[in-house]
């Protein structure tokens, strides 16, 4: 396992938030006050935020293993999984390692499966952090990353002070490059979610650019699960914190109950 940074807070049943690609533990931040009554971990995957990043790919699998490590570090025999993005395939990828150790997933803005429309679009941010490093890298993933409504919002996101920010909070650019590569190398998890069988609630941003709607559809039919629809663009827990908080708690409570 990967030396790791992670934060426990909170009390009652623990859930696990996995972060998307390139985020940090702090990027939760919005959704950790109206997650009150769970006991909450977060961590900084390898090569995020001030966790180790050390040589080879971050795939899916690779993650997975930090992830039942810290588990087992922590003495936590069993807990529910919240994946956005990124973290999402890692909660599907953990569960298939060890289906007894998870209650349930929530899993939102995500995919089970590379398309080549989808495998384009993340290509095109490794091309631009090759030419231009991680500036260039910002400016072309931020469209796809926030929803319209969130952006014509929120444009100081898209000037300099606040690409200044977000490179700030970036993972190296060595860094970023394994992540994205261990990203493209998904395989297709559709043929062995479908007997997986935990009950798992599958979350889409309406204006989701990056994973749009047939995507989640896709990953719901997969594992059975219910789909829902939430007012954000792929950065969910960032544009709207009470919806996304609002429909984890509401199915978290469906299942713990």
């Amino acid at each position: 396992m990967a030396r790791l940074r992670y934060r426990v807070e909170g009390e009652g049943p623990k859930v696990v938030l996995l972060n998307g690609l390139f985020q940090r533990l702090e990027s939760w931040d919005p959704v950790v006050p109206l997650l009150r009554g769970y006991t909450l971990l977060r961590y900084d995957m390898r090569g995020q935020g001030e966790s180790e990043a050390p040589e080879g790919l971050y795939t899916p699998k690779v993650h997975a293993q930090d992830l039942l490590a810290l588990l087992q570090e922590l003495g936590w025999e069993e807990a529910f999984l919240v994946g956005l993005s990124n973290g999402g395939i890692v909660a599907l990828q953990a569960a298939l390692m060890a289906p007894t150790r998870f209650r349930s997933l929530v899993l939102a803005c995500t995919t089970p499966h590379l398309d080549p429309a989808l495998r384009a679009k993340v290509e095109s941010w490794l091309h631009a952090l090759r030419a231009g490093g991680t500036p260039l890298r910002l400016r072309v993933a931020l469209p796809w990353i926030f929803g319209a409504r969130f952006l014509n919002g929120h444009p100081e996101l898209l000037g300099e002070e606040g690409l200044r920010a977000l490179q700030a909070q970036a993972p190296t650019e060595a860094a970023q490059e394994r992540l994205l590569l261990g990203f493209l190398g998904l395989k297709d998890l559709r043929p062995a979610l479908k007997g997986l069988g935990l009950p798992a609630l599958v979350l889409y941003g309406e204006e989701d650019l990056l994973f749009p709607r047939p995507y989640a559809l896709a990953l719901a039919e997969a594992l059975g699960a219910r789909l829902q629809a939430l007012p954000t663009g792929h950065a969910a827990p960032l544009e709207d914190p009470r919806a996304f908080a609002q429909a984890v708690r509401s199915f978290l409570e469906g299942v713990y109950a």
